[in-house]
């Protein structure tokens, strides 16, 4: 926040409360512009600039809920935040449905107006982040927000651009590294896209996702009776692969004898399938990703060095998507349209205060995080807007902390649609914890806090 460049207005025809707001914050370091009347404070050419509105509800002429309404018909986009002495809470409810920042009751802490102003000025400093990115970024139709089924026009998405397109033609394997959530899988099929192996099978296997024993025979195939369950002849990965691409997700979780195996399939070009004497001949091009640091994984002794080697011939570091904010307006608005369109929907209205919260969010979990997350508030929109920005800590916590404790009927409707949002995870995903909370787009503490606040056993939801 800026308090040297944002303004905070305050209206109020009690001139001792207008003075006495007005110094509370200016000792605060805001700039301060005091009026007596809502008409007063509309004539002042800075008001579209103002990071905050400060109005009493009850005044001569012009009152708080009309200032309100007015500022939305000029589309004022400052956050209003009313003040008022006649604790009247169904006004109160009106206003905040109306699009009130907050509600204030007199006689008020200071402490309480000001983490309001607080937050209402973040709120602007946001709003005009989002605005500034969105004229920079000058959005343009699906399919020309970035190339390779990627989405992004940052200069660090360029830059990967351009890194997928150097190691496409060569036949080297391309170590893809990058946190969970990226798009490292992204990444590799757009190398076997652009390729010249492009016209053959892409096989991805997910090293982690499987035992030893599995991950070998998935890999190299087996021959009828090679162990017990091999009733047929399977032909692995590799050999699917040929000719073409096969990508090997995790790789860090691969072990020390499958490590050998690959080896001599990168050294040699032969597959020998468990169980048979005779190796085939296969040209494949390795693509492997990773989400460690693999020279750890070698000091360790979890990963043989001479392996190690040999699958970084070449390297891309897909960024996080913290490291290219610039780029999330686009891919909100993406998944947008794609959610929409999956579900049938009409692609609904992102608010500019929700599309600046999204902006200024870290997302530890990246793009997929942030495409759970657009999913989860295009299903709850009401109205052709899209439901709040849900972050990982709490379905509505954002909302609800803002909320006074008095605003009772707008509360229980916020718990209504969480335990909508909630049962319908459950349902499904058949009871499963580890699914629910992934698709929602929250922890696991969080998952078991509100399945206990609502009474909810997750065996009632097993088919």
């Amino acid at each position: 926040m800026d308090q040297e460049r944002d303004s905070v207005v305050v209206i109020d025809d009690d001139e001792a409360a207008r003075e006495s707001i007005g110094q509370m914050l200016s000792l605060r370091g805001y700039r301060v512009e005091l009026f007596s009347s809502a008409e007063g404070a509309l004539s002042w050419p800075g008001i579209d600039g103002a990071g905050c509105l400060i109005t009493d509800v009850k005044m001569p002429g012009m009152g708080g809920e009309e200032f309100l309404n007015e500022t939305k018909r000029r589309k004022i986009q400052a956050p209003v935040i009313m003040i008022t002495g006649h604790g009247d809470i169904a006004m109160a409810v009106r206003c905040l449905k109306s699009g009130a920042f907050d509600f204030v009751e007199k006689p008020f802490e200071e402490d309480i107006l000001l983490a309001s102003v607080i937050r209402a000025a973040e709120i602007t400093r946001l709003r005009r982040e989002s605005s500034d990115l969105k004229k920079r970024l000058k959005l343009l139709e699906p399919g020309e927000d970035g190339r390779h089924d990627m989405i992004g026009r940052s200069r660090i998405m360029q830059d990967l651009y351009a890194q997928i397109e150097t190691v496409a033609d060569s036949d080297a394997p391309v170590l893809i590294c990058g946190e969970t959530g990226v798009g490292k899988e992204l990444v590799a099929r757009a190398i076997h896209s652009v390729s010249s192996r492009s016209e053959k099978p892409f096989i991805p296997v997910n090293a982690g996702a499987l035992p030893d024993t599995m991950l070998e025979s998935e890999l190299f195939g087996h021959a009828r009776g090679a162990f017990t369950g091999a009733v047929a002849q399977r032909e692995g990965a590799l050999l699917t692969a040929s000719k073409g691409s096969l990508l090997l997700d995790e790789i860090e979780s691969i072990s020390i004898p499958a490590q050998i195996r690959l080896l001599r399939v990168l050294e040699d070009g032969l597959v020998q399938p468990l169980g048979r004497d005779t190796p085939k001949r296969v040209d494949v091009r390795l693509l492997v990703t990773s989400k460690v640091n693999l020279r750890e994984e070698v000091q360790k002794g979890s990963m043989r060095e001479d392996f190690y080697h040999r699958i970084m011939v070449l390297t891309i570091n897909v960024p996080p998507l913290r490291e290219h904010s610039d780029d999330i307006p686009l891919l909100i608005l993406h998944y947008l349209r794609v959610v929409a369109e999956k579900n049938g929907m009409p692609v609904p209205e992102i608010p500019e205060e929700t599309m600046a919260q999204m902006i200024g969010y870290s997302w530890p979990g990246n793009v997929r995080e942030l495409k759970n997350a657009v999913e989860r508030m295009v299903i709850t929109s009401r109205q052709g807007v899209t439901g709040p920005f849900i972050q990982d800590e709490g379905l509505w916590a954002p909302l609800l902390l803002s909320l006074p404790a008095t605003q009772g009927k707008l509360r229980e409707e916020m718990e209504r649609t969480e335990r909508a949002v909630i049962e319908q995870a459950l349902q499904e995903n058949n009871g499963e914890i580890n699914a629910s909370f992934r698709s929602i787009g929250i922890s696991r503490r969080a998952l078991y806090e509100r399945m206990k606040k609502y009474g909810m056993n997750k065996e009632d939801y097993r088919k």
